[in-house]
């Protein structure tokens, strides 16, 4: 079994609520997922007594293996039950006055036979979906978790006249991504739609249920570290026996794929680079995720423990048509080399590049040499790429080909690049995979998960589809595609996390996401690479690189934060107390997680490193920085940055410039910065890539403009 080092643990930040979006369960019990799965075939009146006793207030998610209660399947039902962790619901989103995670009583009812089990479970009420959910009752009655017979759904209700709800408001189901809701016999019965649900349905049949006892209807194998991890039965439109749900891959939380029995394969997957090939460490290394320095030292502790892996990654390695986005896509290419990637898409920007960078990348004489497949992406010639590959190792044969969706691609792709119809592209690919007879047939798809749904939906033999194109982070669980075979997994933005997905020999697979975090150190391979990089920035410069000042947008120049001080005396001293006043040091000597490579011949780090300089589009203004050497009155990110330039206003208060009075009056205006519109120009520098914190509720107002307050001269 492997063991990964402790660093590799998931993070507070892993366990993100939002983050689990996708992550739903019938009912939904604020910050605490109660699990019960039920399996009721009629029995006596009296239920036969529980052959386990169980306590709802001990931690059962911490359990090795999964708690089960057996009784007579015969007579009755088998019950899994398991608590996850909680966490802190909002107090005041819950009905009457029902604590938190307080005690109520539960009922496990049989649809044919009545109430059969009475338990006390650690729950808050169901969020029913419904804007009238909550009541000002203080005796709220404990929603029940029921039977519902023939189709075996488990069902949360509780009695319509507690929450004050009307009927008639019941009549039309809730939106999409939310429950379904009615009355039955004066109770409101909330019930997940079977499309939101993820691929381990909880309708089970007898036979899958797993009972403790070392029984045949077990399909554990030696090697499974859960041999009584729960196996569900598929629902329709879901691959048979493929998703295999072990014990500690419970819903709205992370996996730890740690413990794991070793895959025969792992596909590991990543997309939407979007330029980020290492995290910057403006707001902290620690606090930020992604880059292929910290991807190599994960794959390569994998490979340490004898997992064989087949990176794939679905593309969108750059984000900026440009001199240096192309270096930095060879860059990324020349990583993705280095980490043995096995099939690589095309994202909307990386077709913007000219023809000759793109097939210097991609041309192979052959599938098996190409580090490049597409379906639908055409460079000059078909003859120069393969539409698919087949990767065979561990005794499992993959089909891998790539689709990016024409109508996700903004502005005008480079000569001689061609963008096929990415459904009529899918099925020829697959069709042709097909022919292999391989295992598994996968399709990385370039656009919205919606777009990727209706693929999967109009294309037969696709067992995964990995999307990239969306924002946010990847789901905890892979996801069932309505009417299809198809389970779906997406990468999040930034390649900040690796989706595993592991293959075994009985023909299913276990996924996780990895977040690639602090907590995986940087690879001595990929820091020499980023070396190699920042020095080609350095030898080129900035005219090498095609960027030349620009006139400012007002016309002015810039004089550096010195002369500004001349007057403005304290705001000059307490921006000297700032970073700020360091922003150039940070990049020329950066921290010592990165300390061994200097950041200050990189645009994309000048910008807002320095004063006069385009932040957002990385080029200087007339009159802005330019280097150490030539303009250092200009490092830190001073005072012109957010005021604009004040060469002329200056040269006014001095004398040095003959204006009339009204003049003076004006250039004194455009210096001002009101207090309404300071936060927006911050924003410019602090945005949501390399300061999250300042996009905080309230974050500009109480924490920071006061380290920064200023006001006029003296």
């Amino acid at each position: 079994m492997f063991t990964a080092p402790t660093s590799t643990s998931p993070s507070a930040a892993d366990t993100d609520p939002k983050s689990a979006s996708d992550a739903r369960l019938i009912g939904r019990f604020g910050g605490l997922a109660l699990l019960v799965f039920v399996i009721g075939c009629g029995g006596p009146e009296t239920p036969p007594p529980l052959a386990t006793e169980m306590d709802a207030n001990e931690d059962l998610a911490s359990s090795e293996a999964p708690m089960l209660v057996d009784v007579d399947p015969g007579d009755h039902a088998t019950i899994h039950l398991r608590q996850t962790p909680r966490a802190d619901p909002d107090p005041s989103s819950l009905p009457g006055d029902l604590d938190p995670g307080g005690i109520a009583l539960g009922e496990i009812a049989s649809a044919d036979s009545g109430s059969t089990v009475a338990s006390d479970f650690d729950l808050s009420p169901p969020d029913l979906g419904l804007d009238d959910a909550a009541s000002d009752s203080t005796d709220l009655l404990p929603p029940a978790v029921s039977l519902s017979a023939p189709e075996t759904e488990m069902v949360i209700s509780s009695p319509s006249d507690q929450l004050d709800l009307d009927p008639l408001d019941l009549a039309a189901p809730a939106s999409e991504e939310g429950p379904e809701a009615s009355v039955q016999e004066g109770a409101v019965t909330a019930i997940t739609p079977k499309s939101s649900r993820p691929a381990a349905e909880i309708s089970l049949a007898a036979a899958d249920v797993p009972t403790g006892k070392g029984s045949g209807d077990d399909e554990s194998t030696d090697n499974d570290s859960q041999p009584n991890a729960l196996r569900s039965t598929p629902s329709p439109g879901t691959p048979e026996n493929r998703l295999r749900e072990s014990a500690d891959q419970t819903l709205g939380q992370p996996i730890d794929y740690r413990s794991w029995p070793k895959p025969a394969l792992t596909l590991v997957f990543t997309g939407q680079q979007h330029g980020y090939i290492e995290p910057c460490g403006c707001t902290g290394l620690d606090r930020q995720k992604g880059g292929v320095a910290r991807r190599y030292t994960f794959f390569d502790q994998l490979k340490s423990a004898g997992w064989t892996l087949a990176p794939i990654d679905t593309g969108n390695l750059i984000r900026r048509f440009s001199s240096q986005g192309e270096i930095k896509y060879h860059r990324s290419v020349e990583a993705l080399r280095a980490m043995n990637y096995q099939a690589v898409g095309f994202g909307p920007d990386d077709v913007r590049l000219g023809i000759s960078d793109l097939i210097q990348e991609a041309a192979a004489e052959s599938a098996d040499d190409a580090l490049y497949v597409s379906a639908n992406v055409v460079l000059y010639d078909p003859s120069l790429m393969p539409s698919h590959k087949i990767i065979q190792q561990g005794g499992v044969s993959v089909g891998v080909t790539t689709v990016l969706d024409p109508e996700f691609v903004e502005g005008t792709v480079a000569t001689d690049v061609t963008i096929q119809p990415a459904v009529e592209s899918a099925k020829k690919a697959v069709a042709e995979i097909e022919n292999s007879a391989p295992d598994w047939v996968v399709v990385t798809f370039f656009g919205t998960e919606e777009a990727g749904q209706k693929l999967a939906q109009r294309v037969d033999g696709i067992d995964l589809l990995c999307v990239s194109g969306g924002y946010g982070e990847p789901t905890f669980q892979p996801q069932a595609i309505d009417g299809t075979e198809t389970q779906m997994i997406v990468t999040g933005d930034k390649a900040m996390y690796a989706g595993l997905v592991a293959l075994y020999p009985e023909d299913s697979l276990r996924y996780a996401r990895v977040p690639l975090s602090h907590e995986f150190a940087d690879a001595p391979e990929m820091r020499q690479l980023m070396r190699a990089y920042q020095e080609q920035l350095r030898d080129l410069g900035l005219e090498g690189l095609g960027i030349n000042p620009q006139p400012h947008p007002d016309g002015g120049r810039f004089v550096g934060s010195a002369t500004c001080g001349e007057c403005h005396t304290t705001a000059f001293e307490i921006w000297e107390s700032t970073p700020h006043v360091h922003a150039t040091d940070s990049i020329v000597s950066p921290p010592k997680e990165r300390g061994d490579i200097a950041r200050h011949f990189d645009p994309e780090c000048i910008s807002c490193h320095v004063t006069g300089w385009n932040p957002q589009k990385y080029y200087p203004y007339d009159s802005g920085y330019l280097s150490l050497e030539t303009t250092d009155h200009l490092t830190g990110n001073g005072c012109e940055n957010c005021h604009g330039p004040g060469a002329d206003h200056s040269a006014a208060e001095a004398g040095d410039l003959d204006v009339t009075q009204d003049r003076l009056e004006e250039l004194r205006r455009e210096m001002q910065l009101p207090l309404e519109k300071a936060r927006e120009k911050c924003m410019e520098c602090h945005d949501l890539d390399n300061s999250p914190d300042f996009h905080d509720e309230n974050a500009f107002e109480d924490v920071y403009w006061p380290e920064v307050e200023h006001y006029g001269v003296d």
